[in-house]
């Protein structure tokens, strides 16, 4: 099969993946903007605190508990449709491979981060009128804050690392996308790979945070080229 083809049938989705590809771009540097006046706190924070911060600045609280991150995943759906349908010609068995674990990925990260069900028990929590009930809404907060490192965001992360290494990877075979746009994905997720060793694995998450901006770019500005060319 042409691995050069662009089939007309995905102009659309062409379109709108180079439009989420932007999106997310700007979705990762509020993230990065906002995370130095509302730093993540699962961890680092006392439930109490995290409940007071969601009641008296929402907005803040919820940028707190990966608000932008779990944002950049749901628009990473558009990326991965258009990344299988742009690469099936290379290795349909691998581009599936890719997209299914990458959707896997979004799945799991939604209940890893309760965003909402902390805000409701925050609420509930300023309501409370007796010392009991309000350590029975801490205890549930302690055990939701206990997903957001948990086995959900381990292997959402892992697999959404591992689908863009292969896409990455196929791009090298395909002259659809550019040879620096596969070395910038292959070097950005290989980093992202490494997220789960001690000490270092979150400065490997930031680090990462600027190879997916260049990426981005990349990717959207070939999405619009191909949305045309189709």
């Amino acid at each position: 099969m042409n691995a050069n083809r662009i089939d007309p049938r995905w102009k659309d989705l062409y379109g709108m993946a180079g439009i989420a590809v932007i999106v997310s771009e700007i979705v990762i540097l509020l993230g990065i903007i906002t995370y130095f006046i509302w730093p993540y706190a699962p961890g680092t924070k006392t439930t109490e605190s995290i409940f007071l911060l969601l009641q008296s600045n929402p907005f803040g609280g919820l940028v707190s508990l990966d608000l932008f991150l779990v944002l950049g995943n749901l628009f990473s759906v558009l990326l991965f449709l258009a990344l299988y349908v742009s690469l099936k010609q290379v290795n349909e068995s691998y581009a599936l491979i890719a997209l299914a674990a990458g959707l896997i990925g979004v799945v799991l990260l939604i209940p890893s981060r309760p965003l909402f069900e902390l805000l409701s028990i925050s609420a509930r929590y300023a309501a409370a009128t007796t010392d009991v009930a309000k350590n029975q809404y801490i205890a549930t907060g302690d055990t939701l804050l206990a997903l957001f490192d948990g086995t959900g965001w381990f292997m959402s992360t892992l697999l959404g690392a591992i689908s863009l290494l292969v896409s990455s990877l196929l791009m090298l075979r395909s002259n659809v996308y550019g040879k620096s746009t596969a070395y910038v994905g292959i070097l950005t997720n290989v980093v992202v790979c490494g997220f789960f060793i001690p000490v270092f694995g979150k400065f490997l998450l930031f680090l990462s945070l600027p190879g997916y901006m260049i990426w981005y770019f990349l990717l959207a500005k070939r999405f619009f080229q191909m949305g045309r060319d189709a």
